[in-house]
């Protein structure tokens, strides 16, 4: 994909920077509106929005401070370069530690965006990880010149977040809405294949089992709305079992946090995806044809 700003603002575990380009063939060359609930770094979302794939866009996640950040851009984005620019946001370890150790409910919505870019520049591979307490407790981690201040990037991304709808809530409240003509890409903390390769705390209360049948219902619900309603996920048998009515893609990608030596092996991942796919294209064309005869 373009490296071209705008570009994820933040580095996710899971992230579909590689892999966006499977997502992208799957989903409508034009839809209506396009929502992405688990939203993460936004590299589907982002590259649907340079390509201008769809008319609105409503976008979510359950973790706070990511949706805090995201909104941060959208609507305060200079400000928060001029935070994220002071000395306070030094690449040193200690500063790192006295950062982590902030408490960030206790900041204005601005500082608490920084503070998250910050910890996710310079943690250990920028892995967001919480306690059970909900505290961010990931290790520093060692770079030769982080760059914590992406002024460029995050002034475009503020631009394409324009109109777009962010919401803090759960996936199923968030793709409520979705009808015939949009699309939903689902991109949850996938089902583990091995207990070692389990990892689910992105927030306190992690997503387990339930979350991911309930997953499973809210994708069969949209898909016969006829809504197009893509979703990653690991190759474990339970996904293959909850997802076996459904087309899907074989995909082989990179686990992209450290760990073992055996933990940066390929993977194979499915793409599953259903719904019709370019009914809204077809739209798309028909009212432009419409707008020139009439001009």
């Amino acid at each position: 994909m373009s490296r071209k700003p705008p570009y994820p603002f933040v580095k996710w575990l899971g992230g579909k920077g590689r892999m966006a380009v499977h997502v992208l063939s799957r989903l409508p060359n034009y839809c209506e509106t396009y929502y992405e609930p688990m939203l993460g770094g936004g590299a589907v979302f982002i590259e649907m929005a340079k390509m201008g794939r769809f008319d609105q866009a409503v976008l979510g996640d359950m973790n706070h401070e990511l949706m805090n950040a995201w909104c941060v851009v959208q609507s305060d984005v200079e400000a928060l370069i001029k935070e994220l620019k002071k000395k306070r946001y030094t690449y040193d370890k200690a500063v790192y530690l006295r950062i982590r150790d902030e408490d960030p409910f206790e900041m204005s919505p601005v500082s608490m965006a920084a503070r998250f870019i910050y910890l996710n520049k310079t943690c250990f591979n920028g892995l967001y990880r919480v306690n059970g307490d909900g505290k961010f407790n990931t290790p520093f981690g060692k770079y030769k010149n982080p760059v914590v201040c992406d002024a460029e990037n995050l002034r475009a991304l503020s631009k394409v977040l324009k109109d777009v709808s962010l919401q803090e809530e759960d996936f199923e409240h968030i793709v409520k809405g979705a009808k015939k003509g949009d699309a939903v890409y689902f991109d949850p903390p996938y089902i583990p294949i091995s207990e070692t390769s389990n990892f689910d705390k992105y927030t306190a209360s992690g997503f387990g089992k339930e979350e991911h049948e309930r997953l499973s219902r809210v994708f069969s619900s949209l898909a016969k709305k006829r809504t197009r309603v893509v979703l990653s996920n690991s190759s474990a048998d339970r996904a293959l079992r909850l997802y076996r009515k459904f087309d899907f893609d074989w995909l082989t990608g990179t686990r992209s946090v450290g760990g073992p030596a055996d933990y940066k092996k390929s993977v194979k991942e499915i793409l599953v995806f259903a719904g019709p796919k370019d009914t809204g294209w077809k739209k798309r064309i028909e009212q432009t044809d419409d707008a020139t005869d009439q001009t």
